[in-house]
């Protein structure tokens, strides 16, 4: 297998960090697992580090996949966003490989999920 094969064989996680106004802004694009979750908990803290405002918003929109390791990694950030006085707002829209897990598992009932970056801007 060349190094091209097995880097697309990797999960990918990319992390873009931004800001709108005075709150940061954090969106993932691709798989969050086990391999990736690590990167989810840097993004946060880079994210809830940059923030200007008294929540970070995290926009999971393009995320193609949310595992076991993921989820827990973002319950675990959340909690801790929380504690910090800096409380996460997590973009999900209908996008099922993200959604359906939080629904699974009953995360939805303790993050604060908003259907776009706009709406979870406004809340």
């Amino acid at each position: 297998m060349t190094e091209r094969e097995q880097s697309s064989a990797t999960p990918e996680l990319r992390v873009e960090h931004g800001m709108i106004g005075e709150v940061a802004v954090v969106t993932l694009y691709g798989e969050i697992d086990g391999d990736t979750a690590p990167r989810l908990a840097q993004a946060v803290r880079e994210g809830i580090a940059r923030t200007r405002a008294d929540f970070c918003v995290i926009d999971l929109t393009d995320v193609d996949f949310l595992g076991g390791a993921g989820l827990k990694t973002l319950a675990a950030t959340a909690e801790a966003a929380e504690h910090r006085k800096h409380p996460l707002r997590i973009v999900v829209d209908e996008n099922r490989p993200v959604i359906r897990p939080l629904e699974i598992t009953g995360l939805e009932k303790f993050l604060a999920l908003y259907h776009t970056v706009d709406e979870a801007l406004r809340a």
